[in-house]
């Protein structure tokens, strides 16, 4: 054991930037596991800054000056900004409402389908019902609660957290203005000979912005169209659901899932198995066939070279580590780990 680990050390660290970026790797992680909630405003900063970035290189690209296309940039976001903070608290009061009408809602489509299942008994036993019913009410309502708990708490605590508010938009705007010097910060205590951190930045930005951007516009898409549509069937909560339906975009393969239950429930709750129920139904799922079918492949393309069983294991380990947002943050952390591997050099 102790010499194939002595061959291995001196196979893939024989050089003093593998040392270098294998520390900067551990630091990165100790901050995220032990100090990462503490400083969300500034990583939520930093990826907010990293879209505008690719803003402000597509109005330079325009033959615009860095400071216009910087004004530009950052008047969108500002405006975008504005917008959240007016609807949170249309929001903050929705996910309060919903989640007092959470019992009703499982009670109602529990009684629903106890009753189909009597009705038809050919196609289920009782035992099968029972055993349904059972497993599904022991996790279902919990997830939808725990989400919902979590969307509320983290709306809550932004417009209650004054300094959050006013940190957020001036930490974008040095971000963005002085990513030049901000950048020779971290690179003054780097090694001379970076050719390694290098190569795994650009493999690893090259892939990242593709996944961030278009992740970025899927999900606002998404959530824009779905709630539209829901406003325009009369669906309750719409916003809500519009929301989750967006952001379910960020979880691959498992989004999608997760989300329908939500919304199935609610449409059965506000309509039963009515016409307009049927009717909101296929209006889901055809917004759920046109993302997957149509705009993930348009937005997306190749940008992420992640085989699917990778970014399942990806999902269950961070979802277990950090839960909700680890199942956010799964495939970005995948990705940089594939960055890693890809360009890490072994001595020949």
């Amino acid at each position: 054991m102790f010499d194939y680990l002595k061959g291995f050390f001196r196979n893939y660290f024989y050089e003093e930037e593998q040392f270098a970026a294998l520390f900067l790797l551990i630091i990165a992680g100790v901050l995220l596991y032990f100090v990462g909630s503490t400083i969300t405003p500034i990583f939520v900063s930093i990826l907010i800054a990293y879209l505008l970035n690719g803003v402000m290189n597509f109005f330079e690209g325009k033959n615009y000056s860095k400071k216009i296309a910087f004004y530009f940039s950052f008047t969108i976001f500002l405006v975008f900004y504005f917008i959240v903070l007016v609807s949170l608290p249309y929001v903050t009061g929705q996910i309060a409402s919903l989640l007092n009408e959470l019992p009703a809602i499982v009670a109602f489509v529990e009684n629903l389908f106890d009753n189909l299942m009597t009705r038809y008994p050919n196609f289920f036993t009782t035992e099968q019902v029972e055993e349904i019913f059972a497993s599904s009410t022991s996790f279902i309502p919990s997830i939808a609660e725990q989400v919902l708990i979590q969307l509320n708490t983290g709306f809550s605590a932004i417009m209650n957290a004054l300094i959050f508010l006013i940190l957020t938009p001036i930490l974008v705007f040095f971000f963005l203005k002085d990513k030049s010097e901000m950048l020779s910060y971290v690179t003054y205590f780097l090694p001379n000979k970076r050719i390694l951190l290098s190569q795994i930045w650009n493999d690893l930005n090259t892939q990242l912005f593709g996944y961030v951007r278009g992740k970025a516009l899927e999900m606002l898409i998404v959530g824009s169209v779905t709630t539209l549509a829901f406003l325009i069937l009369g669906v309750n909560y719409s916003v809500i659901l519009g929301i989750l339906v967006g952001m379910s975009v960020l979880i691959p393969l498992f989004g999608a899932i997760l989300v329908t239950i939500p919304v199935v429930a609610i449409g059965l709750f506000q309509w039963g198995l009515d016409t307009s129920f049927f009717i909101f139904l296929f209006i889901y799922l055809l917004i759920q066939i046109l993302d997957g079918n149509v705009l993930f492949p348009l937005l997306m393309g190749n940008e992420v070279n992640l085989h699917p069983v990778l970014i399942i294991l990806a999902i269950l380990v961070f979802g277990g580590i950090w839960g909700f947002w680890g199942l956010l943050l799964a495939v970005p952390i995948a990705t940089l780990i594939r960055a890693v591997f890809k360009v890490w050099p072994k001595k020949e």
